[in-house]
Formats: structure tokens, C-alpha cells, sequence
């Protein structure tokens, strides 16, 4: 049997939540702040790789799919293959439990790690549609939990399978150099770099080692890297004599030939080239080296945007994700890089985990970038690391909704909170509201995109657009409203007036529109039945009014508009609490 999904708890900042990965895929970038966990995360990956999974005090959550063959041997009686009239029918409602899905926990002797126990055996939620009986029936509780108990057995006999079993870990970390070295026999790259100088050597200068993987494989990657920004001709060593002490010793560095600079150091060159010199040691010689396929490697590169430049990031990216395609290999990326989430954040091949730290215990959470999740939003002009980098999201229906918003915000915190850097406002887009929904996992609805799980930091603004007090909310506000409020600590404004427009004092509309005096909207006016009495249904885009209104609001003048005051209270106090501020305004 094979697992799937994999979370871990019991390691380093991970004490009390789950955290893993959900499924894998060729490309798997795990962003978070500084000291968030994301590279004790990388822990697990290289403890399945080597085969020491157990050898660890740790927790585990795995999920799998049921298979045939071990289902039969617990299933006592199942009568299999029985031919009646020449049809094949299987006598045993558990053949219904092929392909369902099952969690379970693995619990590690903290004194011997060699003895583990299994518990919490859970059937997917879809199991009660292989049984004739409603899910919520008191007989479909201890059908299933009979069932829970056989495959409880089953996990305890069976051999399980793990996700980068018999691959070999390769990891390269945010503190990496390329430096000259001493020759040595042993070929080994470490982490930080370590033994690159001595690898180049021996493949260039043995006969026994392939030559060409370095003077053609290696240096054509690096070309189509680097592209414009510069263009390689050659890649080989030279001897430094260096005197240490009474005795010399050869010291070997790497070169790169530039038709128009000739041969330069590489220990000399700069972080950037060093970088994508060391990741494409790691892709093309090492598996040489090791004389293991490529898909067999599990590849785990930390911060690789320091020091290199936006466009040549992206192709190093897009290499990555080719290799990690066409080699079926898997790949690993800890980043803070927006650039590395928007190149990403749509790709069908990648997925991205986000690490996060209430300042007791780390969690990830998995982002459905490559759905249609983050594709809505990102036709509404936000981009994949606008969503996923933000400490919280405020979601508005469109471009002069956030103007006005984030005016309000500086007001009323006298400058203290700015978007980008507090907090990230986002547009749902009006008449979309009815095919998005903010829902935890277990209350979601497959048929709508769901938000909540692209940051669960959330405000979201809405027009009450009520004709008079007491007139009912449209459908899907009122839907909004009741998902929201079942989120801990997320906020929803639905307007008490009209829209955003009506809270506008006259004054400052007069200023906006060189027309004076105006009176101030009331609550529950249309905007085109207060432009037809006021400004003779002179026509005005929205986004150009709330330009021009902004310089004149002040804090005194918003605080007497409707439920105004109260609001700004609310939504400053939700962003304080997302970037760890107990104090608000």
C-alpha cells in the first residue's frame, strides 16, 4: 500500500499541529518567514528519502488509497471472481472500498523507535456511498467504524509505501559557496557547497569520468540560463600554488571562459553565477557521480533568489520545472521570492506550502494555486505573491472600494498601517461574489472557488445596498456573511448604508467635482438618484471620484457617517492582530 500525504508533528518548531504536504507534486515551493520552519520541514522530506523515517521521535499522519489485494486478506468471506452466468460478480460490499481513501496516525515509542503504533483510522467521507444507507444513520456509524477497525488490522500487517522512498536526497543550502580546493579521490558535494571544485577536476582531468557532461551538458544549461546576461565558452581548472607552512600543496579552482574576458575564477565570480552553478551541479553531475537515474533524486533547493537577478530567476524556474517534468524527478524550493509564487502560483506542475508560526508551534497549509483558485483572482489584477505573502487580505468588490478603504485605514490609524506592507487588498469583482466562498475544508463547497484557502487572514467588504432599513441582504451577501462569521477571527463589513459612495460627506464630494455646495448622501439613496438631484445626472466614474476625493477627507468628518467609526474600529483591530499588534487606534 502506498501513501500519499504525509504530516509530521513533534520536530523542532513543529509541537502541536500537523504539518507535511498533502501530495506531491515535480515542483513543491514552501514559503514562510524567517525562522518559520520551512527548512526543518525539508527534515522530513530527506527522512523519507533515506529510509530512516522511524528513527525519529516523531508523529505521523499518513493518507492512502485502499487497494485490492491487501483488502481481501482482512476481509474475511469475500467471495471474489464468482462467475454467474457468465458475468463476473463479486459478493462482498468491502470491493466498494477499492480506491477509497484512509487516514491514519503512527505513533513512535519515544524509548524504542522501532516499535510504533497505529490509531485514528479514518475512511474518506465518500466511503458511506459504497454502503445502501444514509451517512448520518446511527447503522452507518458502527458499519464504519467496524470497517475502520479491519483496515486498522490490514495497516498493521501490510508493507506501506512512502512518498521519495530509494531516492536520494540532494540538498543545497541558503549558505553556499564555490571555493578552491584540495584534490581528493572522494567525489561528495556537500550541502553548502562543499567538494564542487574537486567533482569539476576529477570529470575533466579523468578518463574514467565522462568529460562532456561538464564541457557540453553542464555549460549548455548554464548558457540557456543566463541567456543575455552573459554567455560561457569553456569550464575548466587550474592549479594555485599556494605555500602553507614549509610545504606546497595544490590548491585547484574552477574557470569560466568568456570569449571577451577569457578564463575567470569561479570562487571570485559573483553569489548569483555561484548559485546556478551549484543547482546544476546538482541536477546534471551528481546523478553521474552516484550512477543513479535522475528520477531517483529528491532535490531541495533553499533560497535561491539571493543575489540573482529577476530575469534570470525566472529562468532558472523554468528550467527547474522542465527538468523536474521530463526527468519525473521532485523538487523542493524554500523561498521569500514574490517572483518564484507568481512563476509558480499557476503552474499545474507546482504547488506551493505555506509555513506559519503562531509563536508557540509552526503549520503548513496547502495553497490550490494551480486551480482556478488563484487564476480568478488573478484576472481581477492581483498577483499569486500579492495573496500569498501578505501578513492578511481584505477583500473588496473593486478598484475605488480599496482607494477609499485604504484612505480610511490612514486615517484612522494616523498613518500607521499601509497596504503591502500590513495588509494586501484584493478584488472579488462585484456579481463573482456568487461563485467564490470563504468556507474551512469541511464546510466548503466543490462547485465554488473557495478564498479562505489562499489566506486565512481575512476582512471582507461588501455593499449592504438595502433600499431602506430593514430590506433584506442579496442572496449571496447573506451566504458570505454566515461562512465568514464561522471563521476565528475573520471580520465581514457589510455596508449599513447603500454602498461605499454614500459615505461620502457632501463637502468632500463638492471638492471632488468643483460643484458646491452638496449635501451629504443619505443612507440609503442610489448613487444615480443623488448624481440626478445634485449634479444634474452628470455622469461620474467611480475610480476618478475617489482620486479626487481622498485629499480632503479628514478623520473629523468620517467619524459622523453611519456605522463609519465602529467599522474602521473592526478591521484596524483584525490587522493589527495578523501582523501581532495587540494595540489599534
Amino acid at each position: 500500500m502506498k501513501a500519499d500525504s504525509i504530516h509530521f508533528k513533534g520536530h523542532s518548531c513543529f509541537k502541536k499541529d500537523w504539518a507535511g504536504f498533502d501530495e506531491i507534486k515535480p515542483i513543491n515551493v514552501i514559503i514562510g518567514r524567517n525562522n518559520s520552519g520551512k527548512s526543518h520541514l525539508l527534515d522530513l522530506v530527506e527522512a523519507l528519502c533515506d529510509g530512516k523515517l522511524f528513527d525519529h521521535e516523531w508523529d505521523y499522519r499518513f493518507g492512502g488509497m485502499l487497494e485490492e489485494e491487501p483488502l481481501k486478506e482482512v476481509f474475511l468471506g469475500w467471495e471474489w471472481g464468482k462467475e454467474i452466468l457468465g458475468t463476473n460478480i463479486i459478493h462482498s460490499e468491502e470491493y466498494r472500498l477499492i480506491g477509497k481513501t484512509v487516514t491514519w496516525e503512527v505513533t513512535t515509542n519515544r524509548e524504542n523507535t522501532s516499535q510504533r503504533e497505529i490509531s485514528n483510522v479514518k475512511l474518506s467521507d465518500d466511503v458511506s456511498s459504497a454502503y445502501p444507507f444514509k451517512p448520518h444513520d446511527s447503522h452507518a456509524k458502527h458499519l464504519i467504524a467496524a470497517k475502520s477497525s479491519k483496515i486498522k488490522e490490514l495497516l498493521d500487517n501490510v508493507t506501506v509505501t512512502y512518498p521519495f522512498d530509494g531516492t536520494a536526497f540532494r540538498r543545497l543550502l541558503a549558505d553556499r559557496d564555490v571555493r578552491t580546493e584540495l584534490p581528493d579521490t572522494i567525489l561528495k558535494l556537500s550541502p553548502d557547497g562543499e567538494g564542487t571544485t574537486n567533482i569539476i577536476r576529477r570529470f575533466i582531468t579523468s578518463e574514467k569520468l565522462p568529460r562532456e557532461v561538464i564541457q557540453e551538458e553542464l555549460l549548455a544549461a548554464l548558457n540557456s540560463i543566463f541567456g543575455s546576461d552573459g554567455q560561457f565558452s569553456e569550464i575548466q581548472v587550474q592549479v594555485h600554488d599556494e605555500a602553507q607552512e614549509d610545504a606546497i600543496k595544490d590548491h585547484w579552482e574552477v574557470y569560466l571562459g568568456e570569449d571577451t574576458k577569457g578564463l575567470i575564477p569561479l570562487s571570485k565570480s559573483g553569489s548569483g553565477l555561484k548559485t546556478v552553478f551549484l543547482v546544476l551541479l546538482n541536477l546534471l553531475v551528481v546523478p553521474k557521480v552516484e550512477n543513479k537515474e535522475k528520477s531517483l533524486f529528491t532535490f531541495a533547493f533553499e533560497e535561491l533568489e539571493n543575489n540573482l537577478h529577476p530575469a534570470l530567476l525566472r529562468r532558472l524556474f523554468q528550467y527547474l520545472e522542465d527538468y523536474a517534468v521530463s526527468e519525473k524527478a521532485t523538487i523542493f524550493l524554500t523561498t521569500h521570492s514574490s517572483i518564484a509564487l507568481d512563476f509558480f502560483g499557476v503552474s499545474e506542475h507546482a504547488q506551493i506550502i505555506h509555513v506559519s508560526h503562531d509563536g508557540e508551534s509552526a503549520r503548513t497549509t496547502t495553497v490550490p494555486t494551480h486551480s482556478n483558485l488563484v487564476k480568478i483572482v488573478s484576472e481581477l489584477g492581483a498577483r499569486p505573491s500579492d495573496l500569498l505573502q501578505a501578513n492578511g487580505l481584505i477583500w473588496v468588490e473593486g478598484p475605488s472600494d480599496r482607494i477609499y478603504l485604504n484612505r480610511w485605514i490612514d486615517l484612522y490609524t494616523d498613518g500607521r498601517l499601509r497596504e503591502g506592507r500590513d495588509y494586501q487588498c484584493v478584488f472579488y469583482g462585484g456579481a463573482l461574489l456568487a461563485q467564490v466562498q470563504f468556507a474551512s475544508p469541511e464546510d466548503e463547497a466543490a462547485k465554488l472557488a473557495n478564498l479562505f484557502q489562499i489566506n486565512h487572514n481575512l476582512v471582507v467588504v461588501c455593499d449592504g445596498d438595502r433600499t431602506a432599513k430593514g430590506s433584506d441582504l442579496k442572496p449571496r451577501v447573506e451566504r458570505i456573511r454566515e461562512e465568514v462569521e464561522k471563521i476565528d477571527g475573520a471580520y465581514i463589513w457589510i455596508t449599513d448604508a447603500k454602498e461605499i459612495e454614500n459615505y461620502l460627506p457632501g463637502s468632500v464630494l463638492a471638492e471632488a467635482t468643483d460643484l458646491s455646495p452638496l449635501p451629504d448622501p443619505k443612507k440609503y439613496e442610489s448613487w444615480s438618484s443623488y448624481t440626478e438631484n445634485n449634479m444634474d445626472g452628470k455622469r461620474i466614474d467611480k475610480v476618478d471620484l475617489a482620486i479626487s476625493s481622498i485629499p480632503s477627507m479628514t478623520i473629523k468628518l468620517m467619524q459622523g457617517r453611519f456605522d463609519w467609526k465602529e467599522q474602521m474600529k473592526q478591521i484596524v483591530e483584525r490587522i493589527d492582530s495578523w501582523n501581532g499588534d495587540s494595540t489599534s487606534t
